[in-house]
């Protein structure tokens, strides 16, 4: 198996850390060429995808630049018959990556989106309600993002949302320049979501109000709080690990059909 990554940024960095710890053949793409002169002569580097996807037999491609390029190169990857992965947002309009859903069903080959926080110990260890009347969540981080917050950090709790209730719709976003507010339901109740850039402090906390009582996940100690007081600590699991280590193992569409949803739900609010 061979893997390659396209942008050698602050994310593709991570990746490459992963790979590199996993023992991976890693190719790496990135048009800096003094980026890609910094990394270890380990990996194979290339400043054209193009010449790369000529020259290397890559089986899985994950891609982290921009968003408007990540359905773009994407479609190069998926073409080749080459599995690949793109960081959140993949796109800013559904049709786009609706476009490159059908690409990869059409080539035999899967196009997925990373869901990172879905590999979080408070979501995986999570013991699911019979039902959230009520949802309050906040991702209020101290740094900035791509796009705007509603893009860069909504979109993490309604993938997460929607996995856990079964779906959403959002019935009004209130745009104050670094902090979002959003107001929705599920398939179960009422939520509202809170998101920010540059923010004096760090909060990425839900508050699920449930029949059997109050039930927190703290995603910055990655660890949950039931109703009753009993505390469910990080289980030391590497949620970056594990998502790359499954999409290579068995790659699914289904984080390309949340993350369409979520397009046509933000489409709504686009203008």
């Amino acid at each position: 198996m061979k893997v390659g990554i396209v942008g050698a940024g602050n994310m593709g960095s991570k990746y490459l850390k992963k790979f590199d710890l996993l023992g991976y053949d890693t190719v790496v793409v990135d048009v800096d060429g003094e980026k890609l002169s910094k990394l270890p002569d380990s990996f194979k580097k290339y400043t054209d995808l193009d010449d790369a996807l000529e020259r290397e037999d890559i089986t899985h491609l994950f891609v982290a630049t921009s968003p408007n390029l990540h359905v773009p190169i994407a479609k190069k990857g998926l073409e080749r018959g080459i599995n690949v992965m793109v960081e959140k947002p993949p796109s800013l309009n559904p049709e786009e990556l609706e476009e490159a859903i059908d690409l990869a069903h059409s080539k035999g080959v899967v196009l997925a989106v990373s869901e990172i926080e879905l590999r979080s110990s408070s979501v995986r260890n999570l013991k699911k309600p019979q039902k959230v009347k009520n949802l309050q969540a906040y991702r209020l981080n101290l740094g900035k993002g791509y796009i705007n917050p509603f893009y860069d950090l909504a979109w993490h709790d309604l993938y997460i949302i929607s996995y856990l209730l079964g779906g959403f719709t959002i019935k009004k976003v209130v745009d104050r320049g670094n902090l979002f507010d959003i107001e929705g339901e599920t398939g179960e109740g009422s939520f509202t979501l809170q998101v920010a850039w540059n923010h004096s402090f760090l909060k990425r906390e839900w508050l699920m109000e449930t029949e059997e009582g109050q039930v927190v996940l703290d995603f910055v100690e990655d660890r949950i709080i039931y109703g009753d007081g009993t505390t469910v600590e990080k289980d030391g699991v590497d949620k970056l690990e594990l998502m790359i280590k499954q999409f290579t193992a068995s790659p699914s569409f289904e984080s390309s059909y949340r993350a369409l949803n979520i397009l046509k739900e933000f489409e709504k609010f686009s203008g």
